[in-house]
């Protein structure tokens, strides 16, 4: 069976979010069923996905192409360079993606034509095709937030997702993360339930848990102790609700702010934070903290020795800074009545997105707390985290496959 997806997502650095699930599932899937040939479109052509290539990959992206290995890469490999650095100035600037996005449309369709002849499914991992092509597609639904929150996306990203109520409805099959997005699918494109399959994602192996004495070294490089701080991850973006998060922690006292400060990690997303105005002086007092992208390694140990994740996302498909937390055995506290609530049963503390003193409560009782959660409570979130595996997805992503490719649908 010959399988076809948007490879361009591996372009991306950092490769979070979508191309993060497609690399892992590809990967996962080929170590799962060899007889299966991937092929990828690179945003220029198309060219054959082994483990190898992934490996590659791989290495690329933990080195942050920084290494002569990656070098000498980027050199043999000019042309995909250009489309890279082409796809991160247009991540950036409205008009650049606009353009890029119909580079890369029209690129698809002409290679498309071609490469159809020997595809047997194209596997969407970013919602829908570039283009429009003649192979039975399987896209995959991640959430619809464009729908339900359309003012925290760039118009031309809404615009680009037009065509996909046509895609969703000509396909033998619609993949997704979660039961809550499942629900969603249902709800908005009257797509039939028994269509949708959930595949979600899991946390890397790099997220366990190594001890106290070997996170303390790694955390010292933040001036941060260990369980001393509180945590947030994602892109920076208003759907994230940062700013609640910060109004929140606003209204603990100078000393609890001073015991724990609020540490965000993650890269600069679309839109405006909005953050409150109390924000520069709790920067300038050291007790916000921005500090960017960080590598998975800095991420794990900053997981691990958190004492609590904070994660006031109005609206997810999953939520993989939970998962990923809960993997390192790290107290969670979450939004409620959201995706998230699959991930954690009954092992964090679920807040309303919308009350900043839920949170401030949630933050002051973390702070009251002066030890660190003990080994049976962080083993049992451990537990749970493992139930999510790119395995046991892989293998129900393979069963469409072979639904789609034996039309038994």
């Amino acid at each position: 069976m010959n399988v076809g997806f948007n490879s361009d997502l591996f372009l991306r650095r950092p490769m979070t979010g979508i191309a993060n699930y497609c690399f892992e599932m590809i990967r996962a899937q080929q170590e799962l069923d060899s007889r299966i040939d991937y092929c990828g479109f690179t945003g220029v052509g198309w060219r054959r996905v082994d483990a190898l290539y992934l490996a590659k990959i791989a290495r690329d992206h933990r080195k942050g192409l920084s290494g002569k290995d990656a070098k000498s890469s980027r050199t043999r490999a000019l042309i995909g360079t250009s489309v890279e650095r082409l796809a991160r100035t247009a991540a950036r600037f409205g008009p650049v993606r606009a353009t890029y996005r119909a580079l890369r449309k029209k690129t698809f369709s002409r290679s498309m034509a071609r490469a159809a002849r020997n595809l047997d499914l194209f596997h969407a991992f970013n919602f829908q095709p570039h283009a429009d092509i003649q192979v039975p597609t399987l896209p995959v639904i991640y959430d619809l937030s464009f729908i339900r929150f359309p003012e925290a996306h760039p118009k031309d990203r809404l615009k680009s997702l037009e065509k996909l109520p046509q895609t969703i409805a000509c396909a033998p099959l619609v993949q997704t993360i979660s039961q809550f997005s499942k629900n969603e699918i249902v709800a908005v494109y009257g797509y039939p339930e028994d269509r949708i399959f959930v595949a979600p994602p899991a946390a890397a192996s790099i997220f366990r848990p190594l001890g106290r004495d070997l996170t303390a070294v790694d955390l010292a490089a933040f001036d941060l102790a260990f369980g001393n701080y509180f945590l947030a991850v994602g892109t920076l973006e208003p759907r994230k609700n940062l700013k609640l998060l910060v109004a929140a922690y606003s209204e603990l006292s100078l000393s609890q702010r001073a015991q724990c400060p609020l540490v965000i990690v993650g890269a600069k997303g679309w839109g405006q934070l909005e953050l409150p105005p109390q924000t520069d002086r709790l920067i300038r007092s050291g007790s916000l903290r921005f500090v960017g992208s960080v590598s998975d390694a800095a991420l794990r140990s900053l997981y691990e020795g958190a004492k609590l994740l904070l994660f006031p996302s109005m609206y997810e498909g999953f939520g993989m800074p939970v998962v990923e937390a809960m993997a390192c055995g790290t107290a969670v506290a979450h939004s409620a009545e959201t995706s998230m609530d699959e991930i954690t049963g009954d092992l964090a503390s679920r807040l309303t997105a919308t009350d900043v003193q839920a949170w401030t409560n949630a933050m002051q009782q973390a702070v009251a707390q002066s030890e660190v959660d003990s080994g049976t409570l962080r083993q049992t979130r451990i537990i749970q985290a493992e139930t999510f595996a790119w395995r046991r997805s892989a293998a129900t992503v393979l069963e469409a496959y072979h639904r789609i490719d034996g039309n038994t649908i």
